[in-house]
């Protein structure tokens, strides 16, 4: 079940900082109450898996003194490869039936045993064909030990969690809020995972996740920012590759628009090293832009939202309508 607040904490993290928003008001009229990021210690999260759940509590409650967070109620996002996220048609029920007829067929989609996973779904629309209407959804699976290393952890600083959401999706919606018809390709990273969504005329086609922590350990040569700028630049453009070959096979149509939404660190450099490997032009989205200039005028000087779109997007998801 859902509860919705009048003020939320959006929580995401990585293996370098954790981050968070709180926002109070509604979803058509929120306001920033608060934000901040932390930086952690190597070997508290790898992969967008917590491995070390006391010392996560202990940052995390660190940023939530220091950066003034009031409220109590936590909307948490999470992004790693214990996330499965996969596309599947049923046979068209009732609505009433729809929830069971997923829950007893979807481990036909999913390559891990349902029992291991928390499932959830969306429904995106019908379809029909030679053997009548069917029903297009997105399924979304998450390990349930994964799961509850975060409960447990944010639960340890006196927090209530009031749901756990794809980080992945999260920055999807914040995508569509400036791009809602036509065909796009949403690149999305941190510091660890990379993310591609193909969305057409507003609805996710493609979904694809990424880790970067393997070719980055396997270059212990890697000198600055730079050579893991390019490291990641040259992950995410073979998968953009393969992506938009896949939806041009699939749909036999092409991908009007490329953007990007990363850590703040790195995503307008990635944005230009792609834009120079395929001469297309891929642009870096602010879809909280407003948000940016009542936080800056409240504070007296000025914000940068950009690594923050995630965890506004997460707390959105927990105010009211």
């Amino acid at each position: 079940m859902r509860f919705y607040n009048n003020s939320v904490i959006g929580l995401e993290a990585d293996s370098k900082e954790i981050r968070a928003v709180e926002l109070k008001g509604t979803r058509k009229k929120p306001v920033i109450a608060a934000l901040g990021s932390i930086s952690i210690p190597e070997g508290i999260v790898r992969d967008g898996r917590i491995l070390d759940i006391d010392k996560f509590n202990v940052y995390l409650q660190k940023l939530i003194e220091q950066n003034g967070f009031k409220a109590r109620e936590v909307v948490i996002g999470v992004n790693n490869q214990d996330v499965i996220v996969r596309f599947a048609t049923f046979p068209k029920v009732p609505q009433d039936k729809i929830r069971n007829m997923i829950r007893f067929q979807a481990q036909d989609y999913i390559p891990i045993p349902l029992e291991e996973l928390q499932l959830d779904y969306v429904v995106l629309g019908e379809e029909g064909n030679d053997s009548g209407a069917g029903l297009n959804v997105l399924l979304v699976g998450a390990r349930k030990k994964m799961l509850n290393d975060f409960i447990e952890a944010v639960s340890k600083s006196n927090l209530t969690i009031t749901e756990i959401d794809s980080t992945m999706l999260a920055l999807g919606r914040a995508a569509l809020l400036e791009s809602n018809d036509g065909n796009f390709a949403l690149i999305t990273f941190n510091n660890d995972i990379g993310n591609i969504m193909i969305f057409n005329n507003g609805f996710l086609a493609i979904a694809r996740t990424v880790s970067f922590s393997n070719t980055l350990l396997n270059q212990p040569d890697f000198e600055d920012a730079e050579d893991t700028l390019d490291a990641i630049s040259d992950i995410l453009l073979g998968e953009v590759r393969t992506s938009v070959n896949y939806f041009r096979s699939q749909t036999y149509q092409d991908v009007a628009r490329f953007c990007i939404l990363g850590t703040s660190t790195y995503q307008n450099a990635v944005a230009e090293k792609l834009s120079l490997a395929t001469g297309l032009s891929f642009e870096v989205l602010e879809p909280y832009k407003k948000l940016e200039e009542s936080i800056s005028k409240g504070k007296g000087k000025a914000f940068n939202l950009f690594g923050y779109v995630a965890a506004i997007s997460l707390a959105l998801r927990g105010l009211e309508d």
